[in-house]
């Protein structure tokens, strides 16, 4: 699926007033992902049919529109991205109480590389959360050692209650090294078969149904740094990640702070 946020609420009805006071397009991942399952396509006609279909199930608990996503899928598996959820330790307590029978993926990428890439595409935002503001500075700019420490303290905290045969860990630098053995680790983790066209089709993210800018009113859904455009120099930065050098999105040049550094050692960075 696109990001569909179904712990932000535990209503349908709650979910779509809180997608309507967003000022970032949180909704439109659900409302792609029923267009495409309910009425076979992205269009403007497919959203506004399936912006009535939720209208109409305001009263569904969240949990049982999940329930709904799956059954459309079946019987493949249901994957739910969330790069939100992690900063909420409320979220992640009721998707846990909802969906026990769940596995649960903490993807994981270097401090170094995920703030240099999602610090210059934050700067181009009109809006940014408080929380991804260092207040220290003047004006408040953004640092993304915030989201970063924090999600990855409340994924740590939470997979504590979480069994053990549910849970994994995953490197995003893996995917990048070893394409082929990362996928078929976690295919066997999830006790899934890996067909040679299984693997083609992961092979090529662009041909995903919900991987192009749709037509239409509904532009978003998929994580923020999924269609930025970042600089050939940006990106060769992000990939030579360090711990203790100054930091490239700070104007005042500090490092990480120790907590943060102290974290990512912890998750096996350096």
């Amino acid at each position: 699926l696109p990001q569909v946020f179904p712990c932000m609420a535990d209503k349908v009805g709650e979910l779509l007033e809180l997608f309507a006071l967003s000022q970032l397009s949180h909704g439109d991942g659900l409302r792609r992902a029923v267009a495409q399952l309910a009425f076979d396509g992205q269009g403007a006609a497919q959203i506004v049919a399936a912006d009535a279909w939720l209208q109409a199930r305001r009263a569904w608990s969240t949990a049982e529109l999940v329930a709904w996503l799956a059954e459309q899928v079946a019987p493949r598996r249901l994957v739910i991205p969330d790069a939100e959820m992690p900063l909420r330790p409320h979220e992640l307590r009721r998707f846990r109480e909802r969906l026990p029978q769940a596995r649960w993926l903490h993807l994981v990428r270097h401090p170094w590389s995920q703030g240099c890439l999602h610090a210059a595409w934050l700067r181009e935002q009109l809006f940014v959360p408080v929380d991804f503001r260092d207040h220290a500075q003047t004006p408040p700019l953004p640092e993304l050692q915030l989201p970063w420490l924090r999600s990855n303290q409340n994924l740590l905290r939470a997979a504590d209650d979480w069994p053990a045969a549910q849970r994994r860990r995953l490197h995003g630098e893996a995917l990048d090294a070893d394409f082929a053995g990362s996928l078929a680790g976690l295919c066997e983790w999830l006790e899934l078969p890996l067909t040679r066209a299984d693997f083609d089709a992961m092979a090529e993210p662009a041909a995903w149904l919900y991987a192009q800018t749709p037509v239409g009113p509904v532009r978003g859904g998929l994580e923020a740094e999924v269609w930025a455009d970042f600089a050939p120099e940006l990106e060769a930065l992000a990939a030579q990640p360090r711990l203790d050098a100054p930091l490239p999105w700070r104007r005042d040049r500090q490092g990480f702070a120790p907590e943060l550094r102290a974290l990512a050692k912890r998750l096996g960075y350096s």
